[in-house]
C-alpha cells in the first residue's frame, strides 16, 4: 500500500502536529494524490483504488486539513467531496488551492453524489478541472486520475518550457512574435514587449510596432516583408532603428519565417534581437578602420575595398570606370606658414565643400556593404575618400564619353581653387589630378590607385593645377622617379653625397674666412644630381631630417679637418629645411656635432630662409636662441625676395644677412636694385649685422659692392663650388689683397 496518512507512511508511525507538517515525498518516480473526503470510508476506499494504480495517497477528513498538506506537499493532484465537514461546502477549499502560489493549475477532481446542473456549474466556476459522480466507478477513477496528471504534466512542462524561454531571451535580449494570415492575430513573447518598451501583458498590434519604427526604415522594412509575403516562403534578416514608447532608441536585428500552412494560410515566426550595443560597437570599430580620423570621409583601407567591389560588377556588366586621384598643390606652405592646426582646419574646409556642392551624378557613392552588408549606413552620402595626407580620391562610374570625367575633374579642381576664409586669411589653392580607367589602365584596385596616382604627379611637373589620363609613358616616368627616391636613400645611408664649398671672399681684408657647404649628388648611372632636383624630393619622401643631420656632420668633420690642416679657422655655412625646425632635435643634433668634431661653435654657421620665419614664430625663436646658445652663428639667406618683414631682423637674434643674387646681377643697369642694396648695407650696419652678397659675377658688381661697404661677396667672379681638397690648395695659393688692392 502507497497510502499517506496522518497516523502513518506504509505503516511507520510519524509525528506531526496540524501546524507543522513536512511530509514528503520517498518516491519521484511515482505522483501524490491528495484525497480530502469527511467520509471515512469513502476517504480509504478512494485511497487504496489509487494506491494499487500506483499512486501515492495522502488523505484530509477535512478542507482545513487538506489546505494544509497541500500546502506542504504540494501534490499532482486534488481528489475532494464536495461536501466536507467544518467547511461550507468543497468548493471553498478548491477556492483556497486555486489562489495558492503553486495551485493554480494542479488538476482538482470534485466527487459528489449531486449531479444537478448547477451543482456542476459551480465546481467548475470555483476552479475544479473535473468533475466524478458517486458511486465512484473504479476503472473510470484510474483512468480520469491518470489523464489529469499527464496533462498537468504536460502543463508544467510547458510552463517550464515557456520560462526557460522567457529566461534565455532576456539574458540574448530576444524577443519573438507570431503571426498568422487566417486569424491575422499578433502573438507576442514578454522579452519583446520589454525589448520595445511595452508592459509584459501587452497585446500590441502591427499597426503599434510599425508606429514605433522610423518612417524611412519603416518602408525598408515593409518592403522586405512584402516581398517574401508575395512567396509566404523563405526567411527575411534585416537591422532597422525603433524608438521605444519611451522615446529610447534601439536598433533591432529582425529575423522572420515564413511557413505555408495550405495552399491559402501561412504564418510567420520571428525573433527581435536587441542589438543596439553590438552596432554601436561594431560601428565605432569601423570608424576607426575605414574613416579618416579628421575629416570622417572614408579612407584608403574603404575606397579600395569599394574599388575592388565596382570592378566586379563593372566586369560583369562590361561598364568603364575611373579612378580620380588628387591632392592640393604646395599644400605644406599652409603648414609652414600657419601651423598643423590650421591646415587641419582648412582640409575640414575643403571636405565640407566637396561633399555639399559637388553632386556629380557619375560619382559613385562609397557604400560601406561593400565591407560589410550588415554595416550601418549612415555615410552613403559619402562620395569622396582621404587617402593620406591632403590626397583625396572619387570613383566615377556611368559614363560612356571621357567628356563627362573631364567635367567633374574640372569641377573639383574649380571648388578648391576657389578662395577659403581660414583664421581671418584668404587662402588661394590649386589642385592637381590624375586619372586612371577600368580596364585600359588595369584590372586591380591596387593598380588603378598606383596608376592615377602616377598621372597625378606627372600633373604636377607639368605645372601643377590641371589634370591628367594615365599612358605608359607616366608609368615609365613614375618608375624612373621610385628608382632615384630609392637610390637616395642608399646615397645618403652610405655617404655617397659629397660637400662642395663656395668661398666668402671677406672684402676688407681680401681672405677667405667663411664657405657655404653645397651637396652634390654624382649618381654612378644619371651623372650628377642637383640639389634643386633631389633636396625637395628628399623632402617629399620624408627624408630631409636624415639628409640635414648628414649635412650638420660632413660640415663639423670637414672643418675639423681644415683644421687639423693647419688652415687659419673656416667657418662653414650650411642650409636648413624648415621641416628640420619642426623636429624638434635640431639643435640638440647640432650640439652632439660640434662635440664629436670638436670644434669651435663659431666655425658653424647655418642659413635659413624667409620661409622658416613663417612657421610657428615661438617654435622658431625657441629654436634660433637654441642654436646662439651654443655660440653657432645664424644667417637670413636670400632676402628681400620672400614674405619676411623687416621687424624680423630685430625680432629674431640673426649674425649674418645675405643678399639675394636676384638684386646683385641688376645693380649696375637698375638704379632700384642698387638702391635696394644701398639700403640693406646700410640697415645692417646700424644693426651690427654682417652682410653677404650673393651671386657676384664680374668685376662692375664688385666695385659696386666695394664701394658700398659690404662685408663678404660670394660667386663664380672669384670661385665656383670646389672640392675640400681644391679649396684647401685654393686658400694657401691665392693673395686676394693683391687682386682687391687695385680697387681701394
Amino acid at each position: 500500500m502507497n497510502r499517506l496518512q496522518p497516523g502513518g507512511v506504509h505503516g511507520r508511525k510519524v509525528n506531526f502536529s496540524q501546524s507543522e507538517q513536512h511530509v514528503k515525498k520517498k518516491d519521484n518516480q511515482k505522483f501524490t494524490v491528495l484525497v480530502v473526503d469527511g467520509d471515512r470510508h469513502s476517504r480509504i476506499t478512494t485511497s487504496e483504488i489509487l494506491s494499487q494504480a500506483g499512486f501515492n495517497t495522502v488523505e484530509a477528513r477535512s478542507g482545513r486539513l487538506g489546505y494544509l498538506y497541500f500546502h506542504q506537499l504540494q501534490p499532482d493532484m486534488v481528489l475532494m467531496n464536495l461536501m466536507l465537514p467544518r467547511t461550507s461546502d468543497g468548493l471553498d477549499l478548491c477556492r483556497q488551492i486555486r489562489k495558492h502560489a503553486k495551485g493554480g493549475s494542479v488538476p482538482i477532481l470534485i466527487m459528489s453524489s449531486y449531479v444537478e446542473a448547477d451543482s456542476i456549474s459551480s465546481a467548475f466556476d470555483a476552479g475544479a478541472t473535473d468533475f466524478i459522480t458517486k458511486p465512484i466507478n473504479h476503472l473510470l477513477l484510474i483512468q480520469r486520475t491518470q489523464y489529469l496528471i499527464r496533462a498537468y504534466q504536460t502543463l508544467r512542462s510547458l510552463e517550464n518550457r515557456e520560462r526557460v524561454l522567457e529566461q534565455a531571451e532576456r539574458i540574448a535580449n530576444l524577443g519573438s512574435w507570431e503571426w498568422s494570415s487566417k486569424s491575422n492575430t499578433l502573438y507576442v513573447s514578454k522579452e519583446f514587449n520589454r525589448i520595445l518598451g511595452l508592459a509584459a501583458d501587452a497585446h500590441p498590434t502591427i499597426e503599434d510596432i510599425l508606429n514605433l519604427v522610423p518612417e524611412t526604415e519603416r518602408i525598408k522594412l515593409i518592403k522586405s516583408f512584402r516581398r517574401k509575403d508575395s512567396k509566404h516562403q523563405g526567411t527575411i534578416t534585416i537591422n532597422h532603428k525603433l524608438h521605444t514608447e519611451a522615446g529610447v532608441m534601439r536598433i533591432l536585428r529582425h529575423e522572420a519565417q515564413f511557413k505555408l500552412l495550405n495552399e491559402v494560410d501561412y504564418s510567420i515566426f520571428g525573433t527581435i534581437h536587441d542589438v543596439t550595443a553590438e552596432v554601436l560597437h561594431k560601428e565605432q570599430i569601423l570608424q576607426l578602420a575605414y574613416y579618416d580620423s579628421l575629416t570622417r570621409l572614408p579612407n584608403r583601407t574603404f575606397f579600395k575595398a569599394h574599388l575592388e567591389f565596382a570592378i566586379r560588377a563593372a566586369r560583369k556588366s562590361g561598364n568603364l570606370l575611373a579612378i580620380l586621384v588628387f591632392d592640393l598643390d604646395l599644400f605644406a606652405r599652409i603648414n609652414n606658414s600657419l601651423g598643423h592646426e590650421a591646415g587641419d582646419e582648412l582640409l575640414k574646409k575643403i571636405t565640407d565643400r566637396l561633399q555639399h556642392t559637388y553632386p556629380d551624378k557619375h560619382c559613385t557613392k562609397l557604400n560601406m556593404s561593400a565591407i560589410d552588408p550588415m554595416a550601418p549606413h549612415e555615410h552613403m552620402s559619402d562620395k569622396i575618400a582621404r587617402l593620406e595626407g591632403d590626397q583625396f580620391a572619387v570613383l566615377i562610374h556611368n559614363f560612356t564619353r571621357l567628356d563627362a570625367v573631364i567635367l567633374a575633374t574640372q569641377a573639383i579642381l574649380r571648388q578648391v581653387s576657389t578662395p577659403f576664409s581660414l583664421r581671418e586669411n584668404n587662402i588661394v589653392l590649386t589642385a592637381s589630378a590624375g586619372i586612371a580607367l577600368y580596364p585600359v589602365n588595369g584590372q586591380s584596385a591596387e593598380t588603378l590607385l598606383r596608376n592615377a596616382d602616377a598621372a597625378m604627379h606627372f600633373a604636377k611637373s607639368q605645372g601643377r593645377n590641371n589634370f591628367h589620363f594615365y599612358s605608359s609613358e607616366i608609368d615609365f616616368k613614375s618608375k624612373e622617379q621610385l628608382s632615384i627616391e630609392s637610390d637616395l636613400r642608399q646615397a645618403i645611408r652610405h655617404n655617397d653625397l659629397e660637400l662642395f664649398f663656395q668661398p666668402k671672399v671677406h672684402l676688407k681684408t681680401g681672405t677667405i674666412r667663411s664657405v657655404e657647404a653645397l651637396v652634390r649628388w654624382n649618381h654612378p648611372s644619371r651623372g650628377e644630381i642637383t640639389p634643386s632636383d633631389f633636396v625637395p624630393m628628399a623632402e617629399q619622401i620624408g627624408l630631409i631630417s636624415e639628409l640635414g643631420n648628414w649635412l650638420i656632420n660632413k660640415a663639423c668633420q670637414q672643418a675639423r679637418s681644415w683644421n687639423d690642416e693647419g688652415l687659419p679657422p673656416i667657418r662653414v655655412a650650411i642650409n636648413l629645411s624648415p621641416i628640420q625646425f619642426r623636429s624638434g632635435t635640431l639643435t640638440g643634433n647640432i650640439k652632439n656635432a660640434l662635440a664629436k668634431h670638436k670644434i669651435a661653435p663659431s666655425q658653424l654657421e647655418v642659413e635659413i630662409t624667409e620661409t622658416v620665419l613663417l612657421e610657428d614664430t615661438s617654435r622658431v625663436m625657441k629654436t634660433l636662441e637654441g642654436i646662439r646658445k651654443l655660440g653657432v652663428r645664424v644667417a637670413l639667406d636670400d632676402f628681400g625676395t620672400g614674405y619676411s618683414s623687416l621687424s624680423y631682423l630685430t625680432r629674431f637674434p640673426f649674425n649674418t644677412l645675405k643678399i639675394d643674387r636676384s638684386f646683385v646681377s641688376r645693380c649696375i643697369k637698375h638704379s632700384q636694385s642698387a638702391a635696394v642694396i644701398h639700403t640693406i648695407i646700410q640697415l645692417c650696419k646700424n644693426l651690427n649685422l654682417e652682410v653677404v652678397a650673393e651671386g657676384v659675377e664680374n668685376e662692375e658688381e664688385l666695385r659696386f659692392l666695394m664701394d658700398h661697404r659690404c662685408d663678404y661677396i660670394q660667386g663664380f667672379y672669384f670661385s665656383q663650388a670646389l672640392s675640400a681638397t681644391e679649396l684647401s690648395r685654393y686658400i694657401k695659393r691665392q693673395s686676394w689683397e693683391q687682386l682687391l688692392g687695385q680697387f681701394n
